[in-house]
């Protein structure tokens, strides 16, 4: 497993901070928004937390990034990054907690 530095921790909101507790993956969320800081390169990372619509009660922390990218191929190529270098930032079962959300800048 790497290990990703993080000089600059950011802050997130009790409820996510609560849900990452409750969820196991709390050393492991810093290590994942400084992943994706890094593959994405954006200001601002915004963590929620999200129900699956398809399965009741199964909460998950989102990572939200707003890209611009120039193309479509451009734009899977960092998402398919981001689930790969995933599994450098926690382990395996733990890496379905969290969920990858890009959207376009306005």
């Amino acid at each position: 497993m790497s290990v990703i530095s993080l000089l600059d921790p950011p802050s997130v909101s009790a409820e996510v901070d609560a849900m990452s507790i409750q969820l196991g993956v709390c050393s492991e969320l810093q290590r994942v928004i400084a992943m994706t800081r890094a593959l994405f390169p954006v200001n601002h990372v915004q963590v929620v937390v999200e129900d699956d619509p398809e399965v009741p009660s199964d909460p998950h922390l989102a990572i939200v990034v707003q890209c611009d990218f120039d193309d479509v191929d451009q734009l899977v190529a960092s998402q398919w990054k981001w689930h790969e270098r995933l599994f450098e930032c926690c382990p395996a079962p733990l890496t379905s907690t969290f969920r990858l959300v890009t959207e376009s800048r306005p």
